[in-house]
Order: structure tokens, then C-alpha cells, then sequence
């Protein structure tokens, strides 16, 4: 607008610059300037819904205190607070269900435990895009109708609803966008049920099953049904390697794979690997407690992952060439669990931990099998990025016999890892003392939790005013029963009054 105001007035004579601005007379071209059109609400009702949105960022606080500003506001404001409700039977009075007869229509996200009313919520609340059910006592008619009701439904969670039956299957097929279904402590599902919602659910991309029945599940029936999945989970659900097999041979576009604690299920390499290719996009593997899982199907898995990420692998089979393919192969881990796993050697750990530069959290918590050995300056560590570093029962007794010894070339190598915001140490042969090169640990800056594990020995008095003062970051602070005397307790009290202790 500057730039257009100064263009018409260079573009005026000399003596009509010198007239008083009231007596210039100004030609028509120069009276007719193209101005920018902006499309603007046509309607108080378009309004809201912008207000809407903008007021949906806003915490509760300021949402209540928008409600008296003006009616549009009110209008807006008490959608937002009505869009998610944590419905609580026993914590809410008769002023909320009036409340709720009036503003539950616009509840998107509705979250019930234990006992609320069903039957008014499927009567109320039409809009719902997620439902959240734990602990109720849901029957598979009071859920259809909830179902029936709210047909958009994108998300939906039943935790713990026992009452539920495969008849409850049959209300989800009915739910044609259902994106996200979480279904955690049910007994009662039958394969000609979970066939059916695989089948109708076209648009499913995230299934958790857990805690559920899938022993006698092989879903044979699900034939060449090609699904949509990305994330799946199948916790402490046995699931048999027909199940398993039939929805990975069907599920190409899978980056998120969970098998975690299923102890006494037995999958083979076919069961995992149906498809030469299918791993190609898969970030995320957990397979935590799968002692059904040999070795050599562990390392064509990770040899079938190039992309992965986030790796738990603690409590499995997995060896030394797994985790030189790991090594080789897998070039963006950043996240990797291999506590518990008897297999694995101080060579094979010493060669990861070598070559895996994007490290971000590690846990190599052991029963002894790992020594000091991973410490030695020969192979120092390339992963200096470590955000998060849980080691509990090293033995520092090997390699050299030496406790003192093995406990410097320890605090050297965890000296050099700066970035390093979450530390967990412990064992019984672990010592934490000056004289072993504790000090060197001040270089970790960044330090903002430090826990201490199975520590046999009590804390000297130097160590302990060294911890007090050192890593002015730390927030947190775990010490296991009688590792910190009571008085020196309260001295951390004193010192560092902002300091949670454990």
C-alpha cells in the first residue's frame, strides 16, 4: 500500500503537490487501485468454525475462560470442551449427565471406565470418531448399539471388557473406516469372527491384539485378502504360525511388527518370512521374550530389514552374527534392547557397538554373561550420540581380574558419550568410587537421570558429596535401599531441593 500511495503521488504536477491536500483534485486513474480480494467467512456459522479450530489448541483453563467472552465464543469454546470426555461413573454428579444430554453431541473422543451408561451414551453421542471402553461391563448389544450410533468411528479400544463375546466382532465389520483397533484381555474370539473384521474393515491400518486367545487361530480362511496393515501387535496372545503367517503374506505395506512375550509360541522361518521382500519397509521389530524363535530365523529377519529403527530383541535367541548383521545391514537403528539375552559375547557386543553410529537408547542389562571386556580403549565406541544407556549386572571381575582396572576403562568409555541424558548402572562386583575414576564422569553434562541397581556396596562419603555436586542438569536421582544412608538422604534433601530422589 506504501509503494502504491507513493507512485500516485510522483505521478501529480508540481502545483498540485503545493495545494493543500483538501483542494487537490484527483484524476479518476488514479482513484481506481487494485486491492488483494480476501474470501472471508460468508456466515456467522463459518465463523465458528474457524473459531473452532483455532480455540482446539487451547488448554481447558482457557477454554472456560473463552465461554464469556460472546455467544460465538461460547459456541466454539464449548465444543472444544466437550470433544474428548474421560466418562468416570462413580466420579461424576447429576449436574455432568445434564450436561451431557445438552453438549454430548459434540463428543468426538469419549473415554469410559468401569460403569458409565452405556445406553445414554449411544443414545447421546452420534459424532464419535474414537471409543475407548476399559473395565465395563459392556454387553455385545449395549456396544452395536454404540456402534450403530456412532458409524464414523475411526479408533476403537476395548481394554479388559470380559464381558464381550465374538458377537462383539461382528458389530466392528459394520465400522467401514475403522482405522485403529486395539483389542486387549478378551477371551472369547473365534477365527470366523477376526476372519470377518479382517475382511470388512478395508480401511484397518493398526491392530493390537493382546492378552487374547489366538492358540487355535490359523486363519486359513482369510485366503488372499489383502490388507492395509502398517502396525500390528500380538502380546502375550500365542498366536500359532499360521495366524502369523497368513497376515504377513497379505500385509505388504507392514513397518511395525510387535511378537513381544509370547513365550510359547514356536514360529519358524516360513511362519516369519512367507514373502522373500515383505520386511522391506518394516522400522520397528519387537520380539521380546520369543524364546520360540531360534537363531538363524533371527538373523534371516534382520538380514530382510534394512530399515529398521527401533529393535528389542531382550529375553530371544539372538547370537553374535545376528548382531554383526545388525551391524551391517541395519545402518538406522537407533533404538535397541538386548537385555537378557544369554547368547550374545563381550566380541559380538564390542563389534556393535563399534560400528552402530545412530545409537540413541541401549540396553545391554545382563546376568553376567557381558564383561568388562566392551570397556577396552582398543574398540572404543562409535556410538557417542547415546541419549539413554541401561547397563545392570556387567561383570566387572573379567577380563583382567582386576576390579580396579576394569572400573577405569569403564568410566573412561562412559566419559566420552556427552550426550548421554539417561544413565542406569549396577551389579554386584560394581564399585562407585573416586579412586576408580568416578570423577571422570563429571564430563557428562547433559545428564538428567542416574540410577543406581543391585549395588552391594554402600556409597562413601566423598562419592556422595561428589554427586551432589556434580551434573548440574540431573533431575532425577534412584538409589536402591540401602545404597544411601539416611542422613545422606536428607543431605541431598538440602542440597539440591529440586531433585527427585527414588
Amino acid at each position: 500500500m506504501l509503494h502504491t500511495m507513493t507512485t500516485i503521488s510522483t505521478s501529480l504536477s508540481s502545483q498540485q503537490a503545493q495545494e493543500p491536500l483538501s483542494q487537490q483534485t484527483w484524476p479518476a486513474e488514479h482513484l481506481s487501485l487494485s486491492l488483494p480480494s480476501f474470501a472471508g467467512p460468508k456466515s456467522p456459522l463459518d465463523i465458528e468454525e474457524v473459531l473452532y479450530e483455532i480455540v482446539s489448541y487451547l488448554d481447558k483453563h482457557s477454554l472456560h475462560s473463552c465461554v464469556s467472552v460472546s455467544r460465538i465464543f461460547y459456541r466454539a469454546s464449548i465444543r472444544a470442551l466437550w470433544s474428548t470426555v474421560q466418562w468416570k461413573n462413580f466420579g461424576w454428579t447429576q449436574s455432568f449427565l445434564s450436561e451431557f444430554e445438552r453438549y454430548g453431541h459434540y463428543t468426538v473422543e469419549l473415554h469410559e471406565n468401569y460403569s458409565a451408561d452405556l445406553d445414554r451414551i449411544a443414545r447421546i453421542c452420534t459424532n464419535l470418531h474414537e471409543l475407548r471402553l476399559s473395565w465395563t461391563l459392556a454387553t455385545d448389544e449395549k456396544l452395536g448399539s454404540i456402534l450403530q450410533s456412532s458409524p464414523k468411528i475411526s479408533s476403537l479400544f476395548l481394554y479388559s471388557c470380559k464381558s464381550l463375546t465374538s458377537r462383539a466382532l461382528s458389530h466392528i465389520t459394520k465400522l467401514t473406516g475403522l482405522r485403529r483397533l486395539e483389542l486387549k484381555n478378551m477371551i472369547h474370539i473365534d477365527e470366523p469372527s477376526l476372519v470377518a473384521v479382517l475382511e470388512s474393515c478395508t480401511m484397518l491400518e493398526h491392530l493390537t491384539l493382546e492378552d487374547v486367545r489366538l492358540d487355535r487361530i490359523a486363519l486359513e480362511s482369510l485366503g488372499s485378502t489383502p490388507l492395509k496393515i502398517r502396525t500390528m501387535a500380538l502380546t502375550r496372545s500365542s498366536p500359532t504360525g499360521n495366524l502369523v503367517k497368513n497376515i504377513l503374506r497379505n500385509s505388504p505395506l507392514i513397518k511395525e511388527l510387535s511378537l513381544a512375550r509370547n513365550v510359547h509360541s514356536v514360529l519358524s522361518m516360513d511362519d516369519l518370512l512367507p514373502l522373500k521382500d515383505m520386511y522391506r519397509h518394516i522400522t520397528n521389530l519387537n520380539l521380546e521374550s520369543c524364546k520360540g524363535v531360534n537363531s538363524e530365523t533371527l538373523l534371516s529377519l534382520v538380514c530382510a530389514c534394512s530399515e529398521l529403527e527401533r529393535v528389542n530383541m531382550s529375553g530371544t535367541n539372538i547370537d553374535d552374527a545376528t548382531l554383526a548383521a545388525l551391524a551391517d545391514y541395519c545402518p538406522k537403528v537407533t533404538t535397541l534392547n538386548l537385555a537378557w539375552c544369554s547368547h550374545i559375547t563381550d566380541t559380538g557386543l564390542s563389534r556393535l557397538l563399534g560400528s552402530c553410529k545412530g545409537l540413541k537408547f541401549l540396553d545391554i542389562s545382563t546376568l553376567d554373561m557381558i564383561s568388562a571386556a566392551i570397556f577396552q580403549p582398543e574398540t572404543p565406541w562409535s556410538c557417542t550420540q547415546l541419549e539413554t544407556l541401561i547397563m545392570i549386572g556387567i561383570n566387572m571381575m573379567r577380563p583382567w581380574g582386576s576390579v580396579q582396572r576394569n572400573h577405569s576403562m569403564m568410566f573412561n568409555q562412559l566419559s566420552r558419550l556427552e550426550s548421554l541424558q539417561d544413565l542406569a548402572i549396577g551389579g554386584a562386583n560394581l564399585v562407585l568410587q573416586l579412586e576408580a575414576g568416578l570423577s571422570k564422569m563429571e564430563k557428562l553434562g547433559n545428564l538428567e537421570s542416574f540410577r543406581i541397581k543391585h549395588l552391594q556396596t554402600v556409597l562413601g562419603e566423598d562419592e556422595i558429596r561428589w554427586l551432589v555436586e556434580a551434573w548440574p542438569k540431573l533431575k532425577r536421582v534412584r538409589f536402591e535401599s540401602g545404597t544411601l544412608p539416611a542422613p545422606w538422604f536428607r543431605y541431598f534433601r538440602r542440597q539440591r531441593p529440586h531433585l527427585v530422589l527414588g
